[in-house]
């Protein structure tokens, strides 16, 4: 059998990035030149992106994609297409707003009035619906669907403004002409008018269609998607792979912490009342509490509008899309919890996700920085939540990659833009890691921009007209990232843990954010899928694992909720009676939503299913973790891939230490550590304590365990840095050269050391290559050497007599000149290479430290 394994040693990998290429209406010289750049950086398709081009679906856009999808054929380079003309998706390319109106979004809101009775004969004026006077009689007076009263429940002003549920009555029929005309019994009432508007919506998506209507959507289809399929439907699954939707959602308020229940505008088309599965006169409870009512009500409605979603939504542009064969994939806003939200959110990441057939995340200012998984000032209002980046977002993109059987295992991430020119290759490649080592296996780079450097829009850009002195190196990054992807692809996935996804019970009430319980499991190498409650439903439990498409997991953990949907609460009884673990965090649910369990049921579940804190996880969860690491190590990740030999990738995100460690692993006949990195293989020894795992930091390594022998491997991976050590205390000749005068190193820098350049007068804002050059002098015949650079700023490339002994993007910066250094003298020569940041300052780049330029050393020769 031809492994996976054996196909990537022989270089052959399918390719795994689609890098943004954004289109501005650039000359065909600049167009065809780019295409060779992507090409030449070791990524073989494109994702085209208006972003925005000045004459979108017009001459201009064809003769510009005429130029790239020429380019593409010659080059066998694939093509995805974002389908708008901006991002997010949903304008159309401006039809909805100046051709089709009548398709623009629908919000449901409502005007509460407070007021103390006993009074007859009251009038109440509604013609200002949204209560501000300056601007007039409102147009949606004849879009009220229903008024409402209820008694106020009085809390001594603690400013809970709740209503008593059960004096809720519809008074409609005292609405005439703009007036409410009624008797106030003696107490404190609130009176809702709740009715339909086109205003209060985030503003930016105004004009956008109404992702809740079919007829909407076939908007986008006509105005984008077929005149592509028209001109080009010759390169339909052939050149053009897929249709790219970049962030949809539902649009009601700007930001990420539009949770139902807030005072804002709510999803909504017409005729929705007719759908709603409770009475109309609860429709206040979407804004207000209830006397608990609020959560089923919250729920019921979200549960709603968010399979309407995938159902006007993404669904219809996925069955063109499959259609023509062709995939439809993209991505929502996940962004601090957003994903079970509206506002950018779509509801549901799942639901959102539906039809697709790769997920899809995004990673993009900032949002993931290494050694920061708590919240920090970003690029992002508010700041990043970097527990939920670091421990959900990956996460949900793979889990939806492995659960959906149309995803089959891809899973994709827009990653590294909006990260400012700081982001170099060392920030990329461990960024790529962690995405990886959590189930990511395929790339969309942010971004190729052809316009004049320098772009403001977004950087770092990876080409940058010839400016960034790293994309000589880019091709060493992708085609690690390539070789390390393609080897978590066509398999299954292999995690002990399941874990629910909250979004009911957060749109319900008081609930436990899903990185939680996910941040313990992977802080203890215990890797989980993260399920949501349709598949669930869906599951089957054989031999007391329980079973989805093909993940196969031996506990389910739900994290709290107020209140859980009692379908839900019924099967996870019925699974855990069936053998299946089943653990609740923090505590059983209080309530059910959906309905309610017998007393008998509550009984039952609670002998069958247990409770445990979040920090007792990993000992609820010991025994069926897959690894033991005989010493704990928080930072270290890892992931289980069986594609018929079985894949461990392990990953050490810890900034500074090293993990040094036995671990105890299923094993096989034969064992090899594999380095994507120089793609090569090698020999895995194991004794009495297991198999040892030494990884520096921003270092990862895959292990495979075959039952047949692996052609091509090497014998044991030999120990870096073993031997005498041999500070180097040499003079050396340090100069530079910036992207467009190298390799010629003109300017000498006034300094005879190895040291960082960026304290020198008149180098502290320099972008490009420092050379340090000294003669090496080897006294007696070596047998094996090796070259630590130690702390260096930050791709290292190191020359003997100018031969390269290699390339290092980030730590450790550890070289084998094992067989190219002698007895006698050599010119040795180390090249470092910055990022863009240290000279161009802009608003973007304030989020990354400013990093030294150099090296910091100690440089040390191992012989």
């Amino acid at each position: 059998m031809y492994s996976r394994i054996e196909e990537i040693l022989d270089g052959k990998t399918e390719n795994c990035f689609y890098p943004f290429f954004w289109q501005h209406g650039e000359t065909e010289a600049v167009l065809r030149q780019y295409m060779e750049k992507i090409q030449e950086s070791g990524m073989k398709a494109v994702c085209i992106e208006a972003r925005p081009h000045p004459d979108f679906l017009g001459e201009k856009w064809w003769t510009d994609l005429d130029i790239i999808l020429d380019e593409a054929r010659k080059r066998d380079m694939k093509v995805w297409i974002l389908d708008d003309s901006h991002f997010p998706t949903g304008y159309a390319n401006g039809a909805i707003k100046e051709k089709y109106p009548e398709h623009r979004k629908w919000y449901l809101y409502m005007r509460r009035f407070d007021t103390a009775g006993p009074l007859k004969g009251s009038r109440i004026n509604i013609s200002y619906l949204a209560g501000r006077p300056w601007d007039g009689v409102s147009k949606d007076i004849s879009h009220v669907i229903g008024i409402y009263m209820a008694r106020r429940v009085l809390d001594g002003n603690a400013g809970k403004e709740e209503i008593a549920v059960h004096t809720l009555v519809d008074i409609t029929d005292t609405l005439k002409d703009g007036i409410i005309s009624l008797d106030i019994p003696e107490g404190d009432f609130s009176i809702f008018t709740v009715f339909y508007t086109r205003n209060g919506g985030e503003e930016t998506t105004a004009d956008y269609l109404n992702p809740l209507c079919a007829k909407a959507t076939e908007i986008l289809l006509n105005t984008v998607y077929e005149p592509h399929y028209e001109k080009y439907k010759d390169d339909f699954g052939k050149t053009i792979t897929g249709f790219f939707s970049d962030e949809p959602r539902f649009g009601n308020k700007k930001g990420f912490l539009a949770g139902i229940g807030q005072d804002m505008v709510l999803p909504w088309r017409l005729g929705l009342q007719e759908e709603l599965p409770f009475e109309l006169k609860f429709l206040p409870l979407l804004w207000v509490p209830g006397t608990g009512l609020e959560g089923e009500i919250r729920y019921q409605y979200m549960n709603l509008i968010t399979r309407l979603y995938h159902e006007n939504f993404t669904g219809v542009l996925a069955k063109w899309c499959h259609d023509r064969g062709i995939c439809y994939l993209g991505h929502n806003i996940e962004d601090n919890g957003a994903h079970a939200r509206l506002g950018y959110g779509t509801g549901h990441y799942f639901r959102g996700q539906t039809e697709q057939d790769f997920s899809g995340i995004d990673v993009i200012g900032t949002q993931i920085v290494p050694g920061m998984p708590y919240h920090h000032d970003s690029f992002s209002t508010g700041g990043c939540d970097g527990e939920f980046y670091h421990f959900a977002l990956a996460k949900l993109g793979s889990s939806a990659a492995h659960l959906d059987p149309v995803k089959n295992g891809r899973a994709m991430c827009e990653a590294f833009g909006a990260y400012g020119w700081n982001e170099g290759l060392k920030l990329m490649k461990w960024i790529t890691d962690h995405l990886v080592v959590r189930g990511i296996n395929y790339l969309v780079p942010h971004a190729f921009s052809p316009r004049e450097f320098p772009d403001w829009d977004c950087p770092p850009h990876f080409y940058a007209r010839g400016h960034n002195p790293q994309f000589r190196y880019f091709n060493v990054y992708s085609n690690y990232a390539n070789r390390l992807m393609n080897l978590f692809q066509d398999g299954i996935h292999k995690a002990p843990a399941a874990v629910l996804y909250p979004a009911e019970q957060e749109w319900a009430g008081n609930y436990m954010p899903v990185e939680k319980p996910v941040r313990e499991l992977l802080e203890h190498q215990i890797d989980c899928d993260i399920i949501s409650a349709d598949y669930l439903l869906n599951a089957v439990v054989e031999d007391n694992m329980l079973k989805i498409h093909k993940e196969s997991f031996k506990t389910l953990i739900i994290p709290y909720g107020e209140a859980v949907p009692v379908s839900v609460m019924r099967k996870v009884t019925e699974y855990a009676q069936s053998g299946l673990l089943v653990i609740f965090l923090q505590d059983y649910p209080s309530g059910t939503l959906g309905g309610e369990l017998a007393e008998e049921e509550w009984l039952m579940l609670k002998q069958v299913c247990l409770t445990g804190a979040v920090s007792d996880l990993a000992d609820l969860c010991g025994d069926l973790s897959e690894i033991r690491l005989i010493s704990p190590f928080r930072e270290l990740v890892c992931y289980h891939y069986d594609q018929g030999t079985q894949n461990w990738m392990f990953f050490n995100e810890h900034l500074s230490k090293t993990v040094d460690t036995m671990i105890e692993i299923p094993d096989a006949a034969y064992a090899y550590s594999y380095d994507a990195f120089s793609n090569k293989l090698y020999k895995l020894e194991k004794d009495e304590s297991g198999y040892r795992l030494k990884l520096a930091p921003y270092e990862s390594c895959v292990w495979i365990f075959s039952e047949e022998p692996i052609a091509n491997a090497r014998e044991m991976v030999k120990p870096s840095c073993h031997g005498k050590p041999q500070q180097l205390m040499a003079e050396w000749k340090v100069s530079f050269a910036d992207s467009f005068s190298y390799p010629d190193f003109k300017e000498t820098l006034p300094v005879r050391e190895a040291v960082t350049i960026n304290t020198i007068v008149g180098y502290g804002d320099k972008c490009g290559t420092v050379s340090y050059e000294t003669v090496l002098t080897v006294k007696e015949a070596p047998g094996e050497v090796f070259l630590d650079l130690g702390t260096v700023y930050e791709i290292a490339e190191v020359f003997v007599n100018n031969k390269s002994a290699g390339v290092k993007l980030c730590p450790p910066y550890v070289f084998d000149l094992t067989g190219m250094v002698e007895q006698g003298e050599h010119l040795l020569r180390v090249e470092v290479t910055n990022t863009l940041g240290t000279q161009i300052r802009d608003g973007l780049s304030q989020y990354l430290v400013i990093e030294p330029f150099g090296i910091e050393g100690p440089i040390t020769l191992y012989t």
